[in-house]
């Protein structure tokens, strides 16, 4: 990954480059992970039952 990448994903999480001595490489790529999986639609999500067998 380029200089150039990191700072365009950070852009597009709107994370502001004063903010980026708070943060890790891993933990903004983790964040723009997210937003791109935040419009997918599961068939079924884990309920109580499933989280108490975990």
């Amino acid at each position: 990954m380029t200089t150039a990448l990191f700072l365009l994903r950070c852009v597009e999480v709107g994370i502001a480059i004063r903010d980026l001595d708070l943060l890790t490489i891993g933990l903004v790529l983790d964040i723009w992970t997210e937003k791109a999986n935040d419009s997918v639609k599961y068939n079924r999500v884990a309920g109580q039952k499933e989280f108490d067998k975990f």
